[in-house]
């Protein structure tokens, strides 16, 4: 098993990053504002955030924390460490009932490992083996 290594993301400062990027969502249909901001160990200092944007037929939206790690991989990087995740109503109201979907864990798994950090606002700290103990590897 992989072990997270300094230097750690500072928690408020990556959950900030994530509570900034779910302004820019399109959630026409659910109204819930994601916000994802991910951290690989290639390059711990640089954040890559991602917003949810939802589509009418509902299968071909992209949640946040794909979007964040799609971007992370556009840049080069492969091993996921933390990731954050923000939810808004249409007020601008935190929504605390949220964890990654299935798709997404998934998602996590294939660039992360079971000590990947997913901060969780307003709702904890987890590692993916929390959330997805037995992931699909090919």
């Amino acid at each position: 098993m992989a072990e997270i290594t300094p230097p750690y993301p500072d928690p408020d400062s990556l959950l900030a990053e994530a509570r900034a990027v779910a302004a820019h969502a399109h959630a026409p249909y659910s109204r819930w504002h994601v916000g994802a901001a991910a951290v690989f160990a290639e390059a711990p200092g640089v954040v890559h955030r991602g917003a949810n944007v939802e589509n009418g037929s509902f299968g071909l939206t992209i949640c946040a924390e794909r979007a964040a790690i799609c971007a992370g991989v556009a840049a080069g990087h492969r091993r996921l460490g933390w990731i954050a995740l923000t939810c808004r109503d249409a007020d601008g109201r935190p929504v605390d009932a949220i964890v990654p979907c299935g798709a997404c864990l998934q998602v996590i798994a294939e660039f992360g490992h079971p000590d990947t950090v997913i901060l969780i606002d307003g709702g904890g700290t987890f590692r993916l083996a929390d959330f997805l103990p037995r992931p699909f590897v090919y």
